[in-house]
């Protein structure tokens, strides 16, 4: 601290020996120099502090217009936030205790200042000072953070919480304190190992970050960023952590967005073209790995779909598809992969399926599409599909090849009449 110019204080005193002697420690003082400015009550302290700034105040408590603790409880409604310093003549520990509960930052006994204490004193007031009013700010600029941020101790006891840890926890920084963030909450979705990971770097003192899904104290669950830090003592030992929780829950739901919008088809929900072809190429290297693994690709039609376009409009004909795509995703397991190709064209990857498993399924869509009846206006919208079958095969190089396997089969499919299936045997 470098206070060249001098450190102004007010001496609040009415015994003009005391205050000479205050005056002379002060003077004698070795760690900086002191511009003094008497006043011997309360008023005309008051006074002084209207038209001159100080840096600290000395104040006896037995004052003319003042007397014990009340001194203290005045002086600081005048000072506004100078640092208060208590003079008395009472080396009471308890009543020293009381001073300083009632505002002032130390309490010094007259007559007892040693060689260069008084001077000490003030200047540990005035550092103490600087430092709560720094601590202050932080906490105020912690406090105006958007991101929930808490500090606990070494055995992860939450310490201390900001406003946005509320806000996004549900949980008030006050209920927080005294308590692990993974009683409040800890949603399970997390397994052991992550948690393992986790923890091997906190307690290696490295940085760590990752996303995770939490639950509020209302049991509603949301995504958070969370950052946490290691904060290590003198000798290099983790004291605390802190942890900075950002909601991201808006952004993983338009990432979700934007993935389905990227991998499923707009009008019937069911996946793309582009992500079956590339599940089926990943299912064609798992057959040419794997000598007894199997998989079958069923391609679908439905027969005569231009008719419904021209005699009942495009908005039946959408319905149509909406109604076809049902009956695939209701029989499709959760391992495969229905879509659609485009048009009035479909597929599905029937994953670990062999000819029985996939003629079965191909048999169950064609008669549950026939038996389906669609209202318009005009009349009731019949119709059927035609479905061709062809497995995958450890000789296939590339995922085109299976594709024309069952494309040739759902052709044989349409030319035996349609409302058919058919296996590929070439």
């Amino acid at each position: 601290m470098n206070r060249a110019e001098g450190i102004r204080v007010l001496l609040v005193e009415d015994e003009a020996g005391d205050a000479h002697l205050v005056k002379m420690k002060l003077k004698q003082a070795q760690c900086a120099r002191f511009d003094v400015t008497w006043a011997q009550s309360l008023i005309e302290a008051q006074q002084c502090l209207a038209t001159l700034p100080f840096d600290v105040m000395l104040l006896d408590l037995s004052l003319p217009d003042s007397e014990g603790l009340a001194t203290v409880h005045s002086a600081r409604v005048m000072a506004r936030g100078v640092p208060i310093v208590v003079l008395s003549g009472r080396g009471d520990t308890d009543f020293a205790l009381s001073a300083l509960e009632a505002g002032a930052l130390d309490y010094m006994v007259k007559g007892d200042f040693g060689y260069d204490g008084l001077g000490r004193v003030v200047r540990y007031a005035l550092l103490r000072t600087e430092m709560e009013a720094r601590n202050n700010l932080l906490i105020a600029a912690l406090e105006a953070a958007a991101n929930g941020i808490v500090i606990t101790d070494r055995e992860t006891t939450v310490i201390w919480a900001n406003s946005a840890f509320g806000r996004l926890t549900g949980y008030s920084p006050q209920e927080a304190v005294g308590s692990k963030p993974n009683e409040l909450i800890k949603s399970g979705l997390q397994d052991k190992p992550f948690y393992e990971d986790m923890w091997a770097n906190l307690m290696a003192g490295r940085h760590w970050r990752g996303e995770l899904i939490n639950k509020r104290k209302d049991g509603s669950l949301y995504h958070e960023e969370l950052s946490i830090a290691s904060v290590k003592n003198g000798a290099g030992e983790i004291t605390h952590f802190i942890g900075i929780k950002e909601d991201i829950t808006e952004r993983k739901a338009m990432e979700a967005q934007l993935q389905k919008l990227a991998s499923t088809d707009p009008l019937t929900g069911l996946f793309n073209r582009r992500v079956f072809l590339e599940r089926l190429e990943q299912e064609r290297a798992k057959v040419a790995r794997l000598p007894h693994y199997v998989a079958v690709v069923l391609m679908l039609d439905l027969d005569f779909f231009k008719r419904v376009n021209d005699s009942y409009g495009h908005a039946t004909g959408d319905e149509v598809l909406k109604t076809f795509a049902n009956i695939v995703r209701n029989n499709s397991r959760a391992i495969d992969v229905p879509a659609r190709l485009g048009g009035e064209e479909f597929a599905i990857l029937l994953t670990g399926a062999d000819k029985n498993d996939a003629m079965t399924m191909a048999e169950r869509l064609r008669q549950q599409v026939a038996a389906i009846l669609i209202d318009h206006k005009a009349g009731q919208v019949k119709i059927t599909v035609s479905i061709g079958a062809a497995a995958l095969s450890a000789g296939d190089i590339n995922a085109e090849m299976v594709l024309h396997r069952a494309d040739a089969a759902l052709y044989e499919a349409k030319d035996r009449g349609r409302n058919q299936t058919y296996w590929a045997s070439f």
